[in-house]
């Protein structure tokens, strides 16, 4: 529309309203807003028009021809477009989820959970076999005239170089020596270590083989370890550098002279048999190659300030484990939370005032205000999975090649972790996890690609009568064998046979003195 048909005068003689008044001008805002009314109306004819019938050709495809919209000022006229005669689309083909999946690596979780609820096959009914009998258990003595009990404190199997020989440390400080090959379930006498000397004078609280399984590594409550020829009994020197008990010991997986140990004054010590050696009095000591001091520190419980204290206190270092997918990383948990940490063995001490700073470390797996500590510390077989058995009564699983949070959370009313003497293991197949517990039981989880208990079945060793601290697999794949100690002062060896399974469950007097296992259900869990 042209400026000067807007800005013409026109009069309005055939308005009503308007008589009297004379002639008024139609300004600029009056022409616009007839146009945008006209605009509209020619919008809305343009909707409302039907289409046209469709006529089939012979080729079978259809044609047709879009109506001519009326002209509008404001735009272009359409131009004539041909159409297939394609298939409507469903209308309720974007209907909103109930759900909505923020992350890739979630929803893949999600279809692998899918897919192994469908086809996973529970083999934890094998486990319902596992029998300790009495010739297949031992009882520790101090002295055998007196008979005072003893604590077991750790065994542990060697590698398949040697197979079948347990090693089993108590607090009195001896070292005693089975070989769990030489088993006869009929006969009636006990069983019987093969060796037995005493290693320390104080209590020894774990101990670890060494790669060929020739030597052995001894942790002690007089702040000492020693190197031991088992064959020989004899010591091949002495670490010193602990202000307080030795808790654990791990060699690494590629070497046979470095491992590394943990102690309750917070501190993680390097050590190398090759270096660092001094003789005294003939014996051969040694010296920490690398130190971590304060690895575990945790907040006072006081709400009260405490004068001369930062608010920090120094926790234990309950155990460490070395990674099998790179050796020069340790892990590590303490008694004042449940966070996993990774260290390097070959981190330079920093200032005294300064934390150690870890490579990586875990986020809190409990949502409880209250720190809880961790017991024990596993790997599987493949280096995989890490176990850690937490005090809140739950084993949580780890990712160790890419550790954040934990994937799985294990529990079970028979499961209880009230001290940190609670160990737990993995089976050489890396499918079952057994784990102690302060009521005297046993529970075995069987494990699922993604480290959860999808059956929602696992079994329960009862054998001891009280808190079963000690676990160990034998590790070959030929059979299933299990370990076990207690508070009771009694070693079990478990082993499947079916027939004196069923015996041990329906003797009442077999019933009393045998170690058998049950199946049963878990309760709802809370999974990563």
């Amino acid at each position: 529309m042209a400026l000067s048909e807007i800005t013409l005068r026109a009069t309005n003689s055939s308005n009503s309203t308007n008589s009297g008044r004379g002639p008024r001008q139609t300004t600029l805002f009056d022409s616009l807003g007839a146009a945008q009314r006209r605009h509209k109306r020619t919008h809305k004819v343009s909707l409302d028009q039907e289409n046209v019938p469709i006529e089939n050709g012979s080729d079978g495809i259809a044609v047709k021809t879009a109506k001519r919209r009326r002209a509008s000022p404001l735009e272009h006229k359409p131009t004539e477009t041909l159409q297939l005669n394609m298939p409507k689309r469903p209308q309720n083909i974007y209907v909103k989820r109930p759900f909505a999946i923020h992350s890739s690596h979630i929803a893949q979780r999600i279809r692998q959970r899918q897919t192994l609820a469908a086809s996973s096959v529970c083999t934890i009914s094998r486990l319902a076999s596992l029998v300790s009998p009495a010739s297949s258990a031992f009882r520790l003595y101090a002295d055998s005239e007196q008979q005072l009990g003893v604590l077991p404190l750790a065994c542990k199997y060697s590698s398949m170089s040697m197979p079948g020989k347990l090693a089993m440390v108590d607090e009195s400080g001896h070292i005693s020596i089975f070989d769990t090959h030489k088993l006869d379930p009929d006969s009636e006498d006990s069983l019987e270590p093969v060796q037995r000397w005493k290693a320390h004078e104080n209590s020894v609280f774990d101990i670890e083989w060494r790669n060929d399984s020739i030597q052995a590594v001894t942790a002690s409550a007089d702040e000492t370890c020693r190197l031991w020829d088992v064959e020989r009994q004899m010591c091949l020197g002495s670490f010193v550098g602990h202000s307080q008990t030795v808790r654990s010991v791990s060699w690494r997986p590629d070497d046979m002279s470095c491992f590394t140990t943990a102690s309750r004054d917070g501190s993680i010590m390097m050590w190398d048999t090759r270096c660092n050696k001094i003789s005294v009095d003939g014996e051969q000591v040694f010296r920490s190659v690398n130190i971590i001091e304060r690895a575990h520190c945790g907040l006072l419980s006081s709400k009260r300030p405490v004068r001369g204290k930062r608010g920090i206190t120094s926790g234990s270092v309950t155990c460490i484990r070395h990674l099998q997918h790179n050796p020069l990383l340790v892990a590590s948990v303490g008694s004042t939370s449940e966070i996993v940490k990774f260290w390097d063995v070959r981190m330079r001490q920093q200032a005294r005032k300064l934390l150690p700073t870890p490579v990586t470390l875990s986020s809190l797996a409990s949502s409880s205000k209250r720190s809880r500590g961790t017991a024990s510390l596993s790997l599987d077989s493949d280096g995989a999975r890490l176990f850690s058995a937490c005090n809140d009564n739950s084993v949580y699983v780890h990712n160790a090649l890419l550790l954040g949070q934990p994937i799985a959370r294990l529990a079970a009313p028979e499961f209880e972790c009230q001290s940190f003497n609670v160990g737990t293991a993995a089976s050489p197949c890396s499918r079952y996890l057994a784990a102690g517990s302060s009521n005297g039981n046993v529970v075995v989880w069987e494990l699922d690609s993604l480290s959860a208990n999808s059956s929602g079945r696992y079994a329960v060793l009862q054998g001891h009568n009280k808190e079963a601290g000690c676990i160990a697999w034998y590790p070959g794949k030929d059979r299933i064998q299990l370990a076990t100690c207690g508070d009771d002062g009694v070693l079990r060896i478990w082993n499947e046979d079916s027939v004196l399974a069923e015996a041990a469950k329906t003797d009442p007097m077999r019933r009393c003195v045998w170690g058998f296992s049950h199946i049963t259900h878990s309760v709802a869990k809370k999974n990563y």
